[in-house]
């Protein structure tokens, strides 16, 4: 962990360089490992997509329980249901934004099921100044939470941003077409909102594009794990 006190920034104004494209989607369910098939369908339809290093899906989020509902955390796979209020978001550099709008009335198949792009939002990013991502990937650390934040910590740096607090979270393993891969949550705080725009632009660790290393906000410091 890296936890160091630091005054606070000023205010500042989100640029809209990267944005998150926000679609209503028609889609009865979906696995919870979907972020391959996801990505993979969006693939044939974008086919820049998995090569624009600011491009990403955002997992379509899936709450722990509902309606009596609880969910597992059998990623490979369980099935479940999606609400008419489940959104998919869509992070892309603002020169994209043409392009991805075209998505709605598409319709792509994940795993089977058919999912139908409805309108879209568009959201500029966060300057919130505590961040997390629910899935980062960084090979060779799937042993050593030490390990993972160091390399974290030194990929960040060379971004030019010296991260002072760093908190893992729960891990998961999720399927890629080079089989299962370890990631874990992590939260970022008290960062300058210019370092935190910079990092949800970027991302950090592998398979950006398949939903991992995606920062959004966080409010305040609570476990990470809140958030899964």
């Amino acid at each position: 962990m890296f936890w160091n006190e630091e005054e606070k920034s000023n205010e500042y104004e989100a640029p809209n360089n990267v944005i998150d494209l926000s679609f209503k989607v028609s889609c009865k369910q979906i696995k919870l490992d979907h972020a391959w098939t996801l990505t993979t369908a969006l693939n044939e339809l974008l086919p820049w997509f998995e090569d624009e290093p600011q491009s990403a899906i955002h997992h379509i989020y899936i709450p722990q329980s509902g309606n009596g509902w609880v969910r597992t955390d059998d990623f490979e796979d369980e099935v479940v249901q999606l609400s008419r209020r489940t959104r998919l978001k869509i992070r892309i550099p603002h020169s994209r934004l043409e392009q991805v709008q075209l998505l709605t009335g598409k319709t792509i198949s994940i795993d089977g099921n058919d999912l139908t792009f409805g309108q879209s939002d568009l959201h500029l990013l966060s300057t919130m100044t505590t961040i997390v991502a629910r899935h980062v990937h960084i090979p060779g650390t799937d042993e050593s939470e030490e390990a993972f934040l160091q390399a974290v910590h030194k990929q960040i740096k060379e971004m030019g941003i010296n991260v002072r607090k760093m908190l893992c979270g729960k891990s998961h393993q999720l399927k890629t077409s080079d089989g299962l891969i370890k990631t874990r949550s992590l939260m970022i705080a008290d960062i300058s909102p210019e370092e935190s725009i910079l990092l949800q632009e970027n991302g950090v660790g592998h398979y950006y594009s398949y939903g991992c290393g995606v920062f959004i906000p966080q409010k305040g410091i609570t476990a990470v794990n809140a958030n899964e």
